[in-house]
């Protein structure tokens, strides 16, 4: 294959039968190592671009094995910090710990009473702070809509803050400058392209990250294609009219809700009460009718409708919602993000509506052993039911949902086709594998899909955008293949030396 890119027009202008692989920029042939594989350029799905810069500047809590290597970090970053300066971190997973329980405010005390601490846990979905935080931000007991504050045995807060509870104390963080949230952005997208990554749908976007990408784009810095997804779940859309561009390499493309929260802290809205907390089902951010509401102006608009699902409950209430949307606007292009655990009722149900799956492969080798005590064997059987969905024919649209994961979609690739739980290094309901070939085109050919317009994108094919990968070799054999060159429209973005 012989494949002729022009940096002029940013397209592949041919693609003609060779002896050998070969890529062409610009008339000028570029070099291929022995065994390199060229392959369209990558796209996540989705993915969080700020993220990856904005937790480099946090405590690191990823790789933590205990609650008390968690204070111990976070103690040590915070000892030469005024008293009362807000300290946060990422990462923590009490599934990884010994005694996989939620944390408690007493152990953040112990170590550190005069800072106000905010620790993400790793799906975001959850917080634990200090009895600091909790005086400064001035949180009481209870329920709030679509979050709660756990309590301990006295019924007071207990530091574990979920969902929109988490508002309660991020609304007290100082406030993040343009430049830090540019700073961000920018190294997000040399990670991105390190992993040949050439576009991103960026989810959950609110005004001030748009003007950090603007600015971002204005002196050239915007070296992927960023298709943003609007945070919707209040009134911030607003700030932009209508779908299309905003600046080079940054498109406005639609809007995200949440229907429920997260797996991990028991938030995601289940149909049936969870198999290791029999008294939740989780929580409902929005109703069907309340989701149908929203996204009815911006489907108007020609904005993508995408909607954070997990549970089956929420996975259900979705499709609620879209059958209503697709009586009164027809053409709107709905997505559901994640859709980790959709019951096989509503399998066909996605189809006929149209809605495509915005999946994360990677989430599920991460999650089994925890999915496994959250659902118990038959709703695993169905869960990250990739399988179900491409058998009713739907397109996947692959991403990492980094940072909470990697944005490497080589990992991402071997999930979808191997399903190796990350605990066990066994296959985890293989049955629910898909083809290496269906990988490949769930992170370069199908997540155009998921776009308005769908731009010609995602294929080694004449008129398509010159977004390409060269990798070191065979992404779905075994060894190790890597990224060595990242060409976005032609031009090389990123190579390696």
């Amino acid at each position: 294959m012989r494949i002729s890119c022009s940096s002029s027009s940013g397209l592949i202008e041919s693609v003609q039968p060779s002896s050998r692989t070969q890529l062409l920029l610009d008339g000028v042939e570029y070099p291929l190592p022995l065994g390199a594989v060229v392959l369209p350029g990558f796209t996540d799905a989705h993915a969080h671009l700020i993220g990856l810069g904005e937790m480099a500047s946090k405590v690191n809590l990823v790789d933590a094995t205990s609650p008390e290597e968690c204070a111990r970090r976070v103690a040590d970053h915070a000892k030469n910090l005024p008293a009362g300066t807000w300290v946060q971190g990422f990462g923590w997973n009490q599934e990884k710990w010994g005694v996989p329980q939620l944390p408690t405010r007493a152990l953040l005390d112990a170590l550190l009473p005069h800072h106000p601490v905010l620790l993400l846990r790793v799906d975001t979905h959850a917080a634990w702070v200090n009895s600091a935080a909790i005086r400064a931000a001035e949180i009481t007991p209870g329920w709030i809509d679509g979050g709660e504050v756990l309590l301990d045995e006295f019924g007071q807060p207990n530091g574990i803050l979920v969902d929109t509870a988490m508002e309660l104390a991020l609304r007290h963080v100082p406030p993040i400058t343009t430049q830090q949230r540019a700073a961000w952005i920018e190294h997000g997208i040399q990670e991105c392209l390190r992993y040949g990554i050439t576009c991103v749908h960026d989810m959950n976007v609110e005004p001030e990250r748009l003007q950090a990408m603007a600015s971002i784009a204005e002196r050239g810095g915007m070296k992927i294609r960023c298709e943003v997804f609007l945070k919707a779940q209040g009134e911030e859309w607003r700030a932009v009219l209508q779908p299309g561009p905003l600046a080079n390499n940054v498109n406005i493309a639609g809007v995200k809700y949440f229907a429920d929260g997260a797996l991990g802290s028991r938030g995601a809205l289940l149909l049936e009460p969870y198999s290791d907390a029999p008294d939740t089902r989780g929580i409902q951010l929005l109703s069907a009718d309340q989701l149908a509401g929203l996204a009815a102006e911006p489907a108007r608009r020609g904005f993508a409708i995408a909607t954070h699902a997990i549970g089956d409950g929420a996975n259900r209430l979705v499709l609620d919602a879209y059958a209503q949307l697709r009586r009164s606007h027809p053409d709107a292009l709905l997505r559901v993000e994640h859709a980790q655990i959709v019951h096989p009722d509503d399998v066909p149900r996605f189809a006929a509506l149209g809605a495509l799956p915005s999946m994360q492969p990677t989430h599920c080798t991460s999650d089994a052993a925890m999915a496994q005590q959250r659902l118990g064997s038959q709703r695993c059987g169905y869960a990250y039911g990739w399988r179900n969905l491409r058998r009713a024919g739907l397109p996947i649209l692959a991403g990492s949902d980094f940072p909470i994961e990697s944005p490497d979609p080589i990992a991402g690739i071997r999930a979808f086709a191997e399903r190796i739980d990350s605990s066990t290094n066994k296959p985890w309901h293989i049955q629910q594998a898909i083809s290496p070939q269906e990988a490949i085109a769930a992170f370069t050919e199908w997540p155009r899909l998921g776009i308005p317009g769908k731009p010609r994108r995602g294929r080694l094919a004449e008129g398509y955008a010159a977004d390409v990968v060269v990798l070191s070799g065979d992404p779905c054999a075994a060894g190790t293949s890597q990224a060595i060159a990242t060409i976005v429209a032609g031009n090389v973005a990123w190579a390696w030396t």
